[in-house]
């Protein structure tokens, strides 16, 4: 998930928080994720292909919506649709439902809830930033393990908040489910658990899936790409990654050797985790369409 740093930010999110409390201090972070979305501070670059993907109809799931970003672009995507938006966290939840309130997004469902491999009762694990807020886009299942080359980079962190979150199986949590068209899931290594708990379903509908693969984060799991990769292509998947850069929508033969996904910022020293556009086998005819359309998008 993309994140917004500035020295404005750094400097004032720990005084504010020290003078209005966590409960006060959550209504700063609604307003500064407004101003994000508004800006569009926040963009992955993969949000550009979403209307390939996300029709005036579409039912769509966004796993891990952390401050609505995705939620409020797939809602407004799909105004005749259905979004439903996941987050365990009860502060992000507590901000992400007021972000939708606020746009007045009718056809979002908020579930406060985890996904995973079954129907359960986990702990959650999110890192304290230096401000005494916590750091909701980290929120992971507890077990993973941080203590990996390049934590200084992954995951800075020394402080966490423990919370004990509901986390829901797919294939039972909605298994009288009409229809289903796009997912978007960023849930910080536990994602290969999300997908075994959500196979049926897969298969049933066949819905292109926005992802967030990150070897650290799986790492931490101790999942490894070829272990995450089998899994992918076993439910009839291919995995295509985006360059906004060069307009270029690329098929990756395999994470294990997939550039981005093994790529590490040690100049910058800045955490970088990759995002792959899952597509049905049977599908695949729509990748060329967007390859056609791809030079018509804008340059940033």
């Amino acid at each position: 998930m993309a994140a917004v740093k500035s020295l404005l930010r750094k400097v004032i999110k720990p005084i504010l928080f020290r003078i209005l409390g966590e409960n006060q201090y959550l209504w700063f972070q609604y307003l500064a994720k407004i101003k994000d979305i508004e800006k569009k501070l926040v963009e992955e670059d993969e949000m550009e292909l979403l209307p390939f993907f996300v029709k005036e109809d579409s039912v769509s799931f966004d796993i891990g919506a952390n401050y609505a970003y995705y939620t409020v672009r797939l809602a407004r995507l799909s105004p005749c649709g259905k979004v439903y938006a996941f987050e365990p966290i009860p502060p992000t939840f507590k901000v992400c439902s007021r972000i939708v309130r606020h746009y007045g997004l009718k056809n979002v469902v908020m579930l406060d809830k985890g996904v995973g491999a079954q129907n359960s009762t986990m702990k959650f694990e999110v890192p304290l930033q230096d401000s005494g807020f916590i750091s909701g886009g980290q929120a992971h299942f507890s077990g993973r393990h941080s203590e990996l080359a390049e934590k200084n980079i992954y995951y800075p962190w020394d402080k966490n908040r423990t919370y004990g979150c509901q986390v829901v199986a797919i294939d039972q949590e909605f298994s009288n489910l009409q229809r289903l068209d796009f997912i978007k899931m960023d849930i910080e290594g536990a994602e290969l658990y999300a997908l075994k708990g959500m196979s049926d379903t897969l298969k049933k509908f066949r819905p292109v899936i926005l992802i967030e693969i990150c070897k650290f984060w799986l790492s931490g799991f101790n999942i490894t790409a070829k272990e995450m990769n089998d899994f992918i292509c076993g439910l009839g998947y291919g995995l295509y990654r985006y360059s906004k850069k060069d307009k270029t929508f690329s098929k990756v033969q395999s994470l294990e050797s997939d550039e981005m996904y093994n790529y590490i910022d040690r100049i910058k020293l800045t955490p970088f985790a990759p995002n792959y556009y899952l597509i049905p086998f049977e599908q695949e005819k729509i990748i060329e369409k967007i390859r056609e359309m791809l030079p018509k998008l804008p340059i940033n």
